[in-house]
């Protein structure tokens, strides 16, 4: 049975803190402190020199996701607008959901769908996981641990909307409640929508680079260098490694950033761990295969 506290989901991450002057100059203080910590460079940081930690990642250290569409292929549907966004919650508020509550003081402190989904916290939604649906059970329960509490119960399609339930449980307006989610998504959403239509840019410009030299192995692709040196490497070496039992470390200096590399020095390191079945072929930037097409390449053989 699935429990959850709010019918509704809150949004309280744009809720400010009130400012304080002990408050801001704490903030301050921290802020200084964390600046002498960290000196990251205005361009970002040098990895160069850097070794990609990858290699030491086994088959059994990694979680294949699911096939669905990623948010960064549909973004432009995944982002709703404001609009949809109040339209949904508005929607919402008519259905009639709710087939019990029960009220303490007045107040309804917990409820439970006719799906028995349960809504509410604490001992008196605890009731609904004791009873389940069997309404006698709950009167019972109810008589017995809350005595001056009572419980109503409704008929499908016959009980309160979903917004009658929200302003009974919570005391504010649904309407109030929908119009302050509405203008925090509105507050962060064009902001969103440009930084998921950036990542997207980045990815498909990421993908895209054309590949000037692709290294095999026994006729097997297992990495790749763009023009400005960036090698792509990682679980097609690394299943060919395990293949042959390497171990791990002996491929550390394959997964160092060292783009003053050529590509005639990265085969070299591939001949010293995987000897002479090492192949490179270098292609010129405008008929070069892109990081997509090689990486695809890799993984099907």
């Amino acid at each position: 049975m699935q429990v959850t506290s709010n019918p509704y989901q809150v949004n309280n991450a744009y809720q400010k803190p009130a400012k304080t002057p002990q408050s801001t100059d704490y903030v301050q203080q921290q802020s200084e402190q964390q600046s002498e910590q960290v000196n990251a460079p205005n361009n970002g940081f040098d990895v160069r020199g850097q070794v990609n930690l990858v290699y030491l990642l086994k088959p059994e250290d990694i979680t294949k996701l699911s096939d669905e569409h990623n948010f960064l292929a549909d973004f432009d549907i995944t982002l709703r607008s404001p609009e949809e966004l109040e339209q949904q919650y508005t929607q919402k508020g008519l259905q009639r959901d709710v087939g019990t509550i029960i009220f303490v003081q007045g107040k309804a402190v917990a409820s439970q769908g006719y799906d028995g989904t349960i809504y509410g916290q604490g001992s008196v939604a605890d009731i609904f996981n004791q009873a389940g649906q069997n309404p006698e059970k709950i009167k019972q329960l109810v008589a017995q641990h809350f005595p001056d509490a009572r419980v109503e119960f409704y008929a499908e399609g016959k009980g309160p909307t979903n917004a009658d339930v929200f302003e009974l449980r919570y005391g504010e307006t649904y309407e109030g409640f929908v119009r302050e989610q509405v203008q925090n998504h509105r507050d962060h959403y064009l902001t969103d929508q440009i930084n998921a239509e950036e990542n997207y840019r980045r990815k498909l410009m990421f993908e895209q680079t054309p590949q000037t030299s692709v290294f095999s192995v026994d006729g097997r692709v297992v990495a790749s260098r763009d023009e400005k040196g960036f090698v792509d490497v990682g679980q097609p070496l690394l299943a060919e490694a395990d293949a042959r039992g390497i171990e791990r470390e002996t491929l550390k200096e394959l997964f160092r950033y060292s783009p003053e590399r050529s590509p005639e020095d990265y085969q070299a390191l591939l001949n010293q761990v995987f000897g002479d079945g090492v192949e490179l072929n270098n292609y010129d930037a405008t008929a070069a295969p892109t990081r997509a097409e090689v990486r695809e390449l890799a993984e099907t053989g």
